[in-house]
């Protein structure tokens, strides 16, 4: 309960900021604290494909070789070559500039 209270702490003084900024408040506020358990079954799956490993701490890392050599493509390993097409654009935050 306590960090449901903090981040809705730091939640109001965001949106009152925005608001004060005259953005107007977001048609539906996605809050990642909701969607926990998914989360957890998301990541879960991804380890047990074996592209992701569990650190000694609990964390979960992406295992970049093995989503290399199972046919994934992560662009943002790419150096960047000027050939960026709209679709590369879609995929990444570069649509967000759009």
């Amino acid at each position: 309960q306590i960090f449901n209270a903090h981040a809705r702490f730091w939640e109001k003084a965001y949106l009152d900021d925005m608001a004060a900024l005259g953005v107007k408040d977001p048609d539906v506020m996605t809050r990642v604290t909701e969607y926990v358990p998914q989360i957890i079954e998301f990541v879960q799956k991804i380890v047990d494909k074996g592209l992701a490993y569990k650190g000694g701490s609990g964390s979960v890392y992406l295992d970049i070789d093995a989503f290399k050599t199972q046919g994934h493509h992560y662009r943002k390993l790419s150096p960047f070559s000027g050939d960026t097409s709209a679709a590369d654009m879609a995929e990444g935050e570069g649509e967000l500039a759009g």
